[in-house]
C-alpha cells in the first residue's frame, strides 16, 4: 500500500467475493469509505468467437451507434470490500461509482467519456440475472437500431445471445449479477431511444463486465 493511503488491510490472497463468513460483522462507515479507496483494477482480455458473433450483429444491428465491451478484474481490495461483495450488497457500497470513478477504468473507457461525477440510481438489478441475460441481449439484435433490425428468425438471434452469454459466463449463472440501464449517462450514447448499458459482476473472480450499446437516426 503506498504511504499516505487510506488505513485498510489488503488481503495477501483476497478473498473470493462469493466466499462468506456469516460470523463476521459488518465493518463501519470509514472502513467502508476507506476500502473504496484501495481496490486496483486490471484489465482482463476478452475475446471469443460466439461472443464476437454476436457482436457483429450489434454493429450491423446499430450502424450509426455501436458497441463498447470490457472486462475488468479487481487485483487488490480489502476485507471490507469482500465482506460487502460476498452479501451482495453492491448498491450499499456503492460499487458501480467506485469502479467508473477509478482512474484505471477510466482511462481504458476513455472513448466512454464517463463523467466524473456519477448519479444514483442510473442501475437496475436485473434480479434473474445471467439466467436471462440471453433473452435480453436477443431483444437488442431483434429489435435493432434506428434502421435495421436482425434480419434471420429470432430463435437464431436468442442462440446467438445464448451462446454469447456462455461465453461470457461459463453458465456459471449463480456467480454472476446483472445490472442494467437504459439511460444515456455518459455523452459516448446518443440518447434518443437505443442506449443499453449491461454490467456483469462475477463474484467469483471479482470481475465486471460492461457492455454499453447506442444509436441514432
Amino acid at each position: 500500500m503506498r504511504v499516505g493511503a487510506p488505513a485498510a488491510r489488503l488481503l495477501a490472497v483476497p478473498r473470493r467475493w462469493n466466499e462468506i463468513d456469516w460470523d463476521e460483522g459488518r465493518p463501519g462507515q470509514k472502513k467502508l469509505v476507506a476500502s473504496q479507496k484501495t481496490i486496483a483494477w486490471e484489465r482482463v482480455p476478452l475475446s471469443d468467437p460466439a461472443l464476437d458473433r454476436y457482436l457483429e450483429q450489434v454493429a450491423a444491428t446499430h450502424v450509426h451507434g455501436g458497441y463498447l465491451i470490457s472486462r475488468w478484474r479487481a487485483v487488490e481490495y480489502s476485507d471490507t470490500t469482500a465482506w460487502f461483495m460476498s452479501r451482495n450488497r453492491l448498491d450499499e457500497y456503492d460499487l458501480l461509482r467506485v469502479f467508473f470513478s477509478s482512474k484505471v477504468v477510466r482511462k481504458g473507457l476513455a472513448e466512454l467519456q464517463v463523467p466524473r461525477k456519477l448519479k444514483r440510481g442510473l442501475f437496475e438489478e436485473q434480479w434473474a440475472g445471467s439466467l436471462c441475460l440471453d433473452g435480453s441481449l436477443a431483444g437488442v439484435i431483434v429489435d435493432g437500431g434506428a434502421y435495421e433490425a436482425y434480419k434471420g428468425p429470432a430463435r437464431e438471434a436468442k442462440a446467438l445471445a445464448a451462446a454469447a452469454v456462455e461465453a461470457l459466463t461459463q453458465n456459471r449463472f449463480a456467480d454472476f449479477r446483472v445490472d442494467v440501464s437504459e439511460v444515456a449517462w455518459t455523452p459516448w450514447f446518443h440518447d434518443i431511444a437505443w442506449d443499453h448499458t449491461f454490467v456483469l459482476t462475477d463474484f467469483a473472480n471479482a470481475e465486471l463486465t460492461v457492455l454499453c450499446i447506442t444509436d441514432t437516426d
